[in-house]
């Protein structure tokens, strides 16, 4: 299944096969950390998930997507209102999210046309990821969706159920209390024993990437082997 077959299927079918009230979604590079920080709090909201490093931000002359978490500095200044993009990698849904848009047929996807790249084979990128299904969910149509109903844990609580790479850095979070992640640099590959393989090279990890060392440090104290691209390669 390529990526937008995989927003679409959440977007307009995963609810054909989900019978609960809340289902979470866990995707290959995510996984539930520590069930001792579940808490019932998240129960009230259609859509949890870890902030991530894109933001949209609503001002009087027009909307901005900004990335790198810049979006933070942007919250309480007047006529400023902002929506951090919500992690789809690890997230708890309500049923009635996942057929928000069957329900509400006049909230529709909207994907502007893309950048361009013709330096080799003809790419389309968007700076804001928009045809992707968490983008367009808590980002694009967040306005809409909320207008009809739909709750979006706010960014504390957010915060404390999951982190994505590790934003937790920047808005003040702890690794250890959150209880679950998604990254696209780290997989959990098995679980007895727990084995945690990186993308990257620990000391780039360490140098490019300041916070991600604290979630090392929290995996090695938990008990897992972690396994690094060599430093020689």
């Amino acid at each position: 299944m390529s990526q937008k077959d995989y927003s679409l299927f959440m977007l307009f079918a995963l609810w054909r096969v989900i019978e609960t009230e809340y289902v979470l979604i866990v995707q290959d590079d995510g996984w539930l950390i520590d069930i001792n920080n579940w808490s019932d709090e998240f129960l009230k909201y259609d859509y949890v998930g870890a902030p991530v490093q894109l933001g949209r931000v609503d001002k009087p002359e027009g909307t901005y997507w900004m990335k790198d978490f810049s979006w933070y500095s942007e919250i309480g200044r007047p006529d400023t209102f902002v929506i951090p993009v919500l992690n789809g990698g690890f997230s708890l849904r309500s049923r009635r999210m996942l057929r928000a848009l069957i329900d509400h047929p006049h909230i529709r996807m909207e994907i502007p046309p893309p950048q361009i790249d013709e330096s080799g084979p003809i790419r389309m990128t968007w700076f804001h990821d928009a045809p992707n299904e968490d983008v367009q969910l808590t980002g694009v149509l967040r306005r809409q969706l909320e207008a009809v109903g739909m709750r979006f844990a706010p960014l504390e609580v957010a915060s404390r159920f999951a982190f994505e790479q590790a934003a937790f850095g920047e808005l003040g979070g702890d690794p250890r209390l959150v209880l679950g992640m998604h990254g696209t640099w780290r997989r959990l590959v098995s679980i007895d024993p727990p084995i945690v393989r990186y993308n990257e090279k620990r000391s780039y990890l360490a140098d490019d990437h300041p916070f991600e060392p604290a979630v090392i440090r929290m995996l090695e104290e938990r008990g897992y082997r972690l396994e690094f691209v060599p430093e020689s390669t």
